[in-house]
C-alpha cells in the first residue's frame, strides 16, 4: 500500500532567555524526544541535548501547548544515582502517587560500551530525578539464549495500553550483539493502581531482528552502519499495533549521513510477530542536500498520531527536531493490510495436509 509523505515542519525552539536556539548558546543538537501530556493539557518534552562530535549529553526539558511547538526550554533534568558514559535518550511517563504527579524516567547508561542497562529514576517536580537502586532492565534479565548474543541494552521506549481488560506498560529497547548492532526487545507488566507497587517486568522477548527488516542494512555486510533503535509500540486498535523506530537503509558506505530513517512495522499483538511496512518520512531537501531522520516519539492527538522526530542535513550536521502527524484510521487500515495473508498465485494449489 503506497502512502503519501505527510507534511512536516521544523520545530521552533526557544531558549531559557526567550531567544531562538542557535549553535552558540551552549549546545548544538537535539535528539531522542520523549513527550508527555500534563494534567492541564499542555506538554513536556525530554530529549538529549549535546553534540554528536564528543557524545557529551544532558537530558533537556521543554514545555509547549502542542507537540509541534514552539517549545520553551526549561532547566534541564538533574539525575542522581544513575551513572554511565551516555546517560541520555530518555523515555518519560507521567503517573500519580498520593495525589501528586510522579515523573518516571527510563534511560540508557551507555550506547558505545558493553554492560549498559536501562536505568529507572523518579521525580516529583519533573526536574530532579533520583535513580532506583536497581535498573529497570539488564542483560541478565534476557533469556539464556539471548544472553549469549547480547552485550548491552540502550535506547528505551515506553508506552501503555489496555490489554485483556488490564492497563499494561510496554517497554521496548535495543539489545546489541556488538556496539551499534542492535535488535528490538519488548517487555510488559501490569500497571499498578495509583499508589501501588510496581510489579515485575515480563522476561524480554526478541520481537524484531535486523535481518527481518528488508530495507535495513545487513549486519554481516561490508556496508553495515548501525542497527535498529529508537523504538516504541502503540496500540491503535485491538488487532493493530504500530511499532515506530529507526533503521538504516541498505545503501553504499558513501551514502553515510543519508541512510537513517524512521520506520513503521505492524503486528496484531504487542508481542508480534512484527511485519516491517515502510519508511514513512522523506528527509527534507536542505541546501546541503537530503539528509536523514530518526528516533521518533508518538503522541496521541485523538484521531491523529503525532510524530516528533530528529533530522539532520547530512553527515556531521547538527540534529534538530521536526513534527508531523498521521490519521490513525489510515494507519489501522495499513496495518491490517500488511498483516493480511497474501492471496495465492493464480493456478497455485494449497499444500495437502
Amino acid at each position: 500500500m503506497t502512502q503519501p509523505t505527510p507534511a512536516t515542519h521544523k520545530v521552533d525552539i526557544r531558549r531559557l532567555d526567550g531567544t531562538t536556539h542557535s549553535a552558540d548558546k551552549g549546545y548544538l543538537e537535539m535528539k531522542d524526544p520523549s513527550v508527555i501530556r500534563m494534567a492541564d493539557g499542555s506538554y513536556q518534552m525530554y530529549c538529549s541535548l549535546g553534540t554528536s562530535v564528543t557524545q557529551q549529553w544532558v537530558v533537556g526539558r521543554f514545555a509547549a501547548t502542542h507537540p509541534g511547538g514552539p517549545w520553551q526550554e526549561l532547566p534541564h533534568a538533574e539525575i542522581e544515582n544513575v551513572e554511565g558514559a551516555e546517560v541520555c535518550a530518555p523515555a518519560v511517563m507521567l503517573s500519580q502517587k498520593d495525589g501528586k504527579p510522579l515523573f518516571e524516567m527510563y534511560v540508557q547508561t551507555t550506547c558505545f560500551s558493553p554492560g549498559g542497562v536501562i536505568a529507572y529514576a523518579t521525580s516529583e517536580d519533573g526536574q530532579h530525578f533520583t535513580g532506583a537502586e536497581k535498573p529497570a532492565m539488564r542483560c541478565a534479565d534476557l533469556t539464556e539464549e539471548d544472553r549469549k548474543n547480547i552485550m548491552s541494552l540502550y535506547d528505551v521506549g515506553m508506552s501503555e495500553f489496555d490489554l485483556n481488560g488490564k492497563t499494561v506498560e510496554c517497554m521496548v529497547f535495543s539489545g546489541y550483539r556488538r556496539v551499534g548492532c542492535g535488535d528490538v526487545f519488548m517487555s510488559l507488566r501490569e500497571k499498578p493502581a495509583e499508589g501501588g507497587q510496581n510489579g515485575a517486568w515480563s522476561q524480554p522477548k526478541l520481537v524484531l531482528k535486523q535481518e527481518d527488516v528488508p530495507f535495513h542494512n545487513r549486519p554481516d555486510s561490508d556496508n553495515f552502519e548501525w542497527g535498529l533503535e529508537g523504538v516504541k509500540i502503540d496500540k491503535l486498535a485491538d488487532d493493530a499495533y504500530l511499532m515506530t523506530g529507526v533503521c538504516f537503509l541498505d545503501l553504499p558506505n558513501e551514502a553515510r549521513g543519508t541512510r537513517q530513517r524512521v520506520f513503521f512495522a505492524a503486528a496484531a499483538s504487542p508481542e508480534g510477530p512484527y511485519v516491517p511496512m515502510r519508511t514513512p518520512i522523506e528527509p527534507t531537501a536542505y541546501p546541503e542536500g537530503k539528509g536523514e531522520n530518526g528516533h521518533p516519539d508518538t503522541i496521541d492527538m485523538g484521531d491523529m498520531l503525532g510524530l516528533l522526530y530528529q533530522e539532520r542535513a547530512g553527515e556531521g550536521k547538527p540534529w534538530h527536531l521536526r513534527y508531523t502527524a498521521f490519521k490513525k484510521a489510515d494507519l489501522v487500515a495499513e496495518i491490517r493490510a500488511a498483516l493480511r495473508p497474501a492471496a495465492p498465485a493464480v493456478g497455485h494449489k494449497p499444500p495437502t495436509i
